[in-house]
């Protein structure tokens, strides 16, 4: 089985003009193929919580929820091209 890069999607809500995690709602998806097809050098480059790892998220994801959130996956993507680049 080829290795998936997971990232992980944390919904928030604002609270006093913050966005704070909700406790549940976290859900993985795999970007594994995205991630490949951007090149490693672009793929290294992304950061957590940024828009470059928001675009990563799929739609059907997105769609039920319709505040704040962060996406966690740089870690993924380190681990991923770490360990070498190997085919899906």
């Amino acid at each position: 089985m080829a290795r998936r890069i997971m990232a992980k999607f944390v919904p928030q809500a604002w609270i006093n003009d913050y966005a704070v995690d909700v406790d549940d709602g976290a859900v993985e998806f795999d970007c594994t193929d995205q991630i490949v097809q951007m090149g490693k050098e672009a793929a290294l480059q992304i950061r957590d919580d940024q828009y470059e790892s928001d675009d990563l998220i799929p739609s059907e994801i997105l769609d039920r929820h319709s505040g704040p959130f962060r996406v966690e996956v740089q870690a993924a993507i380190q681990a991923y091209f770490a360990e070498g680049e190997s085919p899906l």
